[in-house]
C-alpha cells in the first residue's frame, strides 16, 4: 500500500451563523485568513516527506470555500519546491474549462521542476462551475477527451496540429517536455462514462467519501470494463481510495476534535449559484446504474455523525480503530494506493499536525504489506506511451532539403528592390537585388535567415532559372553567387557560391527535394541587401533577369523580433 496526503483546502473563518442558504461570495473572504491557511496546508504536506508518506496531493475548485485553490498547479509547485523524494500531484486540473495546450505545459514544467516526481490528474468539475465559466455542461465529455487527446500529444509529439470540435491548433511543440515516460494520470472514476474514459486509456481511478461497497462496485465495474473492452487487467496500482481522516490518542478524542471540522465542512460546501435542481448535461441515466446503494453513498447535514463514521465518510478514532478500519476497506475495495485528508474543514492545524504523525507512527508500517501488485504481473502493449517521436533524418543518404521554412523570396515579394545587369572586362552580371524589410512601428527587427545543411537536412531551396537575349539559358559554366550584406557593403556573407550547370541539370525544380540548397546559414537582419547574381562568360549572350522565363525562389524563414506585446 503506498500513502499520500490531500486536503480540499477550505477556507476556515466563514461565521457560524451562515449555512448553504447563503450566497457565499467573496464578502466572507478574508486574504489574511487566506494567507494563513495556505501556509498551514504546505507545512502539514511537506512534513509528510518526513514522516515516511508516498506523496502529496491538491485539486482544484472555483467560486467556493470549501476549496480555495482556483490554480492548484501553483500549489503543487509549492510542495515540490519545499520537497526532495516523495511524489507530488494534482487530482486534478477541470480539462473542460482550461485551455489543454496550457495544462500540457504546466504539467510538464512541474514534472521538470520535481526531477520526474509528479502525477497528474484530470477531473470533469461539477456542475455551478459550468454555469458561471458559461460552459455547456452537455459538451463536458466531449471537451475532457479532446483536452486529453491534446495533452498526451503535446507530452508526446514533436509538432503537431489540431483539428477539434472545441479546441483547434496550429504548429504545437511544447517546451519543456516531461521527465516521464508516460506521465502518469489519475482522475476520480464515479460514472460508467468517466470508468469507460479512463479504463481506455489505463489512467488511475480514484474514489473518495463513499462506503467501501461503493468503492467496490466502481472498481470493480473499471476492472471489467478494462477486460471486456479493451483487454488489459487492472492491478491494485491502478486504484486510489481517500477518505476524511483524523487520528487521536483516544477514540473519544478523535470524535470530539472531527466532529466540528466535519459539521463546518457540510456548512461551507456551497457556491454563489444555487440552483433548485440539478445542472443538466454532466451525466446520463446510465451514468450511476453499477452503483447499488447509490441512496446510502453520501451522508446528509442530519446524518448521525456515528452512522457518518460507520460508513466510512470519515475515519476517526485511534490508531487501532484507523489501522482496522482501513484495513477492512482496502481488502474490500482492492485499491492499491491511500489519500488521507487529514485537514477536515477548519480542524485546527496543530491537530491535523498531530494526526499525521501518529497515522505515520503506528498505521502505515501496519497496512504497508496490503494490496501490493506482482511485479510480473503482464502488461499489454497499450500500456506505456510511444516515445517522443522525433523528426529524424534520412537514412538513404539522401537528405531532404529544409522543410520548416515560412517564406519565399520572388521577384513578386515586397522585398524585392531591382533587377540589374552589369558589364565589367567583358563579363555580365545579372540578377536581383532585394532588402530586409523596416523594422515595424513597434521598433521590432525583422530577420531573414537561409538555413544551412544540418544533419536532418540540406538546407533552405534555391531554385534559378535566368534566360537571355534570344531566349536560351545562360551557359553552364555562369557562376552563381547569392550574398547578403549591410546597406553599407559591411558585413558581408556569401549563402551559395557555384555554377549553374546546378540548377540547369535538374528536369524539374520544383519536384520534392529536387533544388539546389544553401550552404550556410546567414541570418539577413534589418538594413541588410540580398543580392542573388549570375556572372556569364564573355562572348556569351546578355543575361536578361526581366524576361518572363527567367524566374527564381529562395526558401528561407522569416523572422519578427517580437517580445511583448
Amino acid at each position: 500500500m503506498k500513502f499520500y496526503t490531500f486536503d480540499e483546502l477550505t477556507y476556515p473563518d466563514v461565521p457560524p451563523e451562515f449555512g448553504p442558504e447563503v450566497r457565499f461570495t467573496n464578502r466572507f473572504c478574508d486574504p489574511r485568513a487566506v494567507n494563513k491557511t495556505y501556509h498551514e496546508h504546505l507545512d502539514e504536506w511537506a512534513i509528510c516527506e518526513e514522516l515516511g508518506f508516498d506523496g502529496a496531493f491538491v485539486n482544484e475548485h472555483h467560486f467556493t470555500a470549501i476549496n480555495i485553490q482556483p490554480s492548484c498547479n501553483i500549489t503543487a509547485t509549492a510542495i515540490i519546491m519545499r520537497t526532495k523524494t516523495m511524489k507530488v500531484g494534482v487530482i486534478g486540473n477541470i480539462l473542460p474549462l482550461r485551455h489543454p495546450v496550457q495544462t500540457a505545459e504546466e504539467f510538464a514544467m512541474m514534472d521538470c521542476l520535481s526531477g520526474g516526481r509528479f502525477i497528474a490528474g484530470l477531473v470533469r468539475g461539477v456542475p455551478f462551475e459550468y454555469v458561471s465559466y458559461n460552459i455547456d455542461p452537455f459538451t463536458s465529455r466531449e471537451r475532457l477527451t479532446e483536452a486529453y487527446d491534446i495533452i498526451t500529444k503535446c507530452h508526446n509529439e514533436e509538432l503537431f496540429d489540431y483539428e477539434g470540435k472545441h479546441w483547434q491548433l496550429t504548429g504545437v511543440s511544447i517546451w519543456p517536455k516531461p521527465i516521464q515516460r508516460p506521465l502518469p494520470f489519475w482522475m476520480p472514476t464515479g460514472s460508467l462514462e468517466t470508468i469507460e474514459f479512463a479504463a481506455q486509456r489505463r489512467i488511475t481511478g480514484c474514489q473518495v467519501f463513499y462506503p467501501s461497497a461503493a468503492f467496490k462496485d466502481s472498481f470493480d465495474l473499471y476492472r471489467k470494463v478494462a477486460h471486456e473492452r479493451f483487454g488489459w487487467e487492472p492491478g491494485f496500482d491502478n486504484f486510489v481510495g481517500a477518505r476524511l481522516l483524523h487520528v487521536a490518542e483516544t477514540n473519544a478524542k478523535a470524535i470530539e476534535e472531527a466532529k466540528e471540522a466535519v459539521a463546518y465542512f457540510f456548512r461551507v460546501f456551497s457556491r454563489p449559484v444555487n440552483n433548485p435542481a440539478p445542472v443538466p448535461g454532466l451525466n446520463t441515466d446510465r451514468s450511476f446504474q453499477h452503483r447499488q446503494r447509490i441512496e446510502h453513498d453520501f451522508p446528509g447535514p442530519h446524518t448521525p455523525f456515528e452512522q457518518m463514521r460507520e460508513d466510512g465518510f470519515i475515519v476517526c478514532g485511534d490508531p487501532d480503530y484507523v489501522t482496522r478500519w482501513l484495513e477492512n476497506d482496502m481488502k474490500v475495495a482492492g485499491y492499491g494506493h491511500f489519500m488521507g485528508m487529514f485537514h477536515v474543514g477548519n480542524l485546527a492545524h496543530t491537530k491535523v499536525m498531530a494526526s499525521k504523525q501518529l497515522f505515520a507512527k503506528y498505521v502505515m508500517p501496519e497496512l504497508r504489506p496490503l494490496n501490493v501488485d506482482q511485479p510480473a504481473q503482464p502488461q499489454g502493449a497499450a500500456a506505456s506511451a510511444p516515445a517522443y517521436r522525433v523528426r529524424e533524418s534520412e537514412t538513404s543518404g539522401h537528405l531532404p532539403l529544409y522543410r520548416d521554412f515560412n517564406y519565399v523570396i520572388t521577384r513578386d515579394s515586397p522585398e524585392m528592390l531591382r533587377e540589374f545587369v552589369q558589364s565589367e572586362n567583358g563579363k555580365v552580371t545579372a540578377g536581383w537585388e532585394m532588402r530586409v524589410p523596416e523594422r515595424e512601428p513597434d521598433g521590432f527587427p525583422y530577420q531573414i535567415i537561409f538555413v544551412g545543411p544540418t544533419a536532418e537536412h540540406r538546407g533552405s531551396a534555391i531554385r534559378l532559372r535566368l534566360t537571355t537575349s534570344d531566349d536560351s539559358e545562360v551557359p553552364d559554366e555562369a557562376e552563381v553567387r547569392l550574398e547578403t550584406a549591410h546597406e553599407t557593403g559591411a558585413a558581408r556573407q556569401v549563402i551559395f557560391q557555384g555554377k549553374y550547370r546546378q540548377f540547369r541539370k535538374i528536369p524539374e525544380q520544383q519536384a520534392p527535394d529536387a533544388a539546389v540548397a544553401v550552404q550556410q546559414r546567414v541570418v539577413a537582419q534589418d538594413r541588410y541587401v540580398i543580392r542573388l547574381a549570375v556572372t556569364t562568360p564573355a562572348g556569351t549572350p546578355l543575361p536578361d533577369p526581366a524576361a518572363a522565363a527567367s524566374f527564381f525562389e529562395l526558401e528561407c524563414f522569416k523572422h519578427v523580433l517580437n517580445v511583448t506585446a
